[in-house]
């Protein structure tokens, strides 16, 4: 296996694990593909932690707009 394959294995396994499975793979699979670029010298467990975080925030309503990313 890969070091890429191992950090997404463990990344995605420890967000899947912390989301209590109710994730969609093809959504865990854009969201690697995403962080990985950022993260990979990184703990992909602890990554997946902050994502897991940084994912139940919101962005106030008068920068949503301006700010949110179109994917």
């Amino acid at each position: 296996m890969s070091r890429v394959d191992a950090w997404r294995h463990e990344f995605i396994s420890e967000l899947y694990d912390r989301c209590d499975g109710a994730v969609d793979a093809e959504w865990l699979q854009q969201l690697f593909a995403a962080l990985y670029p950022l993260n990979d010298d990184r703990d992909p467990r602890l990554a997946a932690q902050v994502a897991f975080i940084t994912l139940g925030f919101q962005f106030p309503r008068e920068y949503k707009e301006q700010w949110v990313p179109r994917l």
